[in-house]
């Protein structure tokens, strides 16, 4: 107690003594008897103590905008702090790796597949996944059918990069409801987090039951680990050669091609590559679920923003049958302002990112220095950062025209985090983002905003505010309780 108080290297930071004292503060707003409520909180810490803040007894928080790239800048040696990336119970995966060389050993052998170069090879898969999707839509128009927005989303983009990882897909897409059981085992995995970051002993001995023990438990938490439990099955398959889809394939698959790559042979175990493959799923479907989904929303209740897009997307698009390139679409102002304004709002991953810096750094504000220790575990928040008045004035408009108004708004754009250690998916997530956007806005509109080609409409269904932006942060964003997130009819 007295350490924490008055010993620690960064006792002299401003913050509650309590949060300094005990993590119980933390888990207080966090888990009980509050919820994915501690964002917000340090939120109104940083009005009270300025902006740095001591959050926990280890560990500090940043506000300022401007020091991102000061402490996730990819030139830094940083460690990622063990005490969070363990909660993900992953800790061979990339995405978890603490150890700034290790994880620079790892991320390497998998970069060449996230490239831009790479992505957009891939664009007929993607393409394929829509048409997909086009159909379905086609197929239920005024049936009076109610889509779950999240779910259509998701099974999507699992089909994506299910394909890319494994040579195979579930064509989740064709399922008749989509395949809800896939959203919710991702969605209600992924909010058991900030609970796995206090009670991480919970966790350990929940992964080691049984699977017909699991089944008998919560929901959050035996879907958690049955996820995991299914990645393994696919990465056996892929390790004896049963899974040889990638053979018949016009693109290389990761897991096929990490196995023949230069890693280590402690880095192709069968544990290890599957806790890369649940991260990489798991970051692959459900983010994009989310934002895509937030898009959506503002998109339909917002008539002005979406008769622009459409506008657009019809003079860049005179045929909508004819395939445009990707990198195209990525020259779309508007379209462009519509995604970057939807990771703004929608955040992506919210929760607090921590860097354990190597050396001394060096925090301004205003007249006064403050020299955070080596080893000191620093973390920043897309979720405070995307609403500085500052920098993003009237922060929770929808408004894409920002982005074509002042390029500079990039900087802060910071949803996919930045550095060496930023998320190596991002490419595939703008590809998915431009080529769904595209697909399904250059022809449907909303009952608002008909185009003369267009194949339908989609209408809002019992669907407000509320139901796509964050309640609760837990590490993604967590809307209010019992809501039913964003519901839609295709209308003829």
């Amino acid at each position: 107690m007295i350490y924490r108080l008055y010993l620690s290297p960064i006792s002299a930071f401003p913050g509650p003594k309590l949060a300094a004292l005990t993590f119980w503060y933390e888990f207080y707003y966090d888990v009980y008897p509050l919820y994915g409520q501690y964002t917000f909180h340090i939120r109104d810490l940083h009005e009270q103590y300025g902006p740095i803040v001591r959050i926990n007894p280890y560990a500090l928080h940043i506000s300022t905008p401007q020091f991102y790239d000061t402490l996730y800048a990819s030139t830094k040696h940083t460690n990622k702090w063990y005490w969070f990336t363990r909660v993900f119970g992953m800790d061979g995966s990339t995405f978890a790796t603490s150890d700034h060389d290790r994880h620079r050993s790892r991320r390497a052998a998998m970069s060449p597949f996230f490239s831009m170069a790479s992505v957009r090879r891939l664009q007929p898969m993607i393409e394929e996944r829509v048409q997909a999707l086009l159909k379905r839509l086609s197929e239920l128009k005024g049936s009076g059918v109610v889509l779950r927005m999240p779910v259509v989303v998701n099974a999507f983009s699992n089909d994506v990069i299910m394909a890319y990882t494994f040579g195979r897909s579930y064509h989740r897409l064709e399922v008749p409801d989509f395949d809800p059981a896939n959203h919710e085992s991702m969605h209600e995995g992924s909010k058991m987090l900030t609970l796995m970051t206090h009670a991480i002993l919970l966790f350990r001995t929940i992964q080691s039951l049984p699977e017909f023990l699991l089944s008998r438990m919560g929901y959050e938490l035996a879907t958690l680990v049955e996820l995991k439990n299914s990645m393994r099955r696919q990465v056996i398959q892929v390790m004896s050669e049963k899974n040889d889809a990638h053979k018949d394939l016009s693109h290389p698959t990761i897991f096929h091609a990490l196995l023949s790559s230069d890693l280590p042979p402690e880095d192709k175990g069968v544990e290890r590559l599957t806790e890369e493959a649940h991260t990489i799923i798991a970051a692959g479907q459900e983010t994009l679920s989310l934002i895509l989904t937030f898009i959506t929303f503002h998109l339909l209740s917002n008539p002005v923003v979406l008769r622009k897009l459409k506008e657009e997307l019809a003079k860049a698009i005179p045929d909508p049958e004819v395939v445009t390139p990707e990198a195209t679409l990525a020259n779309l102002p508007y379209l462009t302002g519509v995604i970057k304004e939807g990771l703004r709002l929608g955040y992506g991953i919210c929760g607090r990112l921590y860097r354990v810096p190597q050396e001394h750094l060096t925090f301004s504000a205003g007249d006064c220095d403050w020299i955070i220790p080596p080893g000191t575990p620093v973390c920043m928040t897309s979720a405070l950062i995307h609403h500085d008045e500052s920098v993003f004035p009237n922060s929770n408009e929808f408004r894409p025209e920002r982005w074509i108004e002042d390029p500079r708004l990039d900087r802060y754009l910071v949803s996919f985090s930045k550095g060496n250690r930023s998320c190596l998916g991002i490419n595939l997530a703008y590809a998915e983002m431009y080529l769904w956007l595209a697909g399904i806005f250059r022809r449907y509109g909303s009952p608002e905003v008909r185009f003369e080609s267009d194949l339908g409409a989609f209408e809002l269904f019992d669907t407000d505010i509320s139901d796509v932006e964050m309640w609760a942060d837990r590490f993604i964003p967590v809307t209010k309780p019992a809501s039913k997130r964003l519901r839609i009819r295709v209308i003829e």
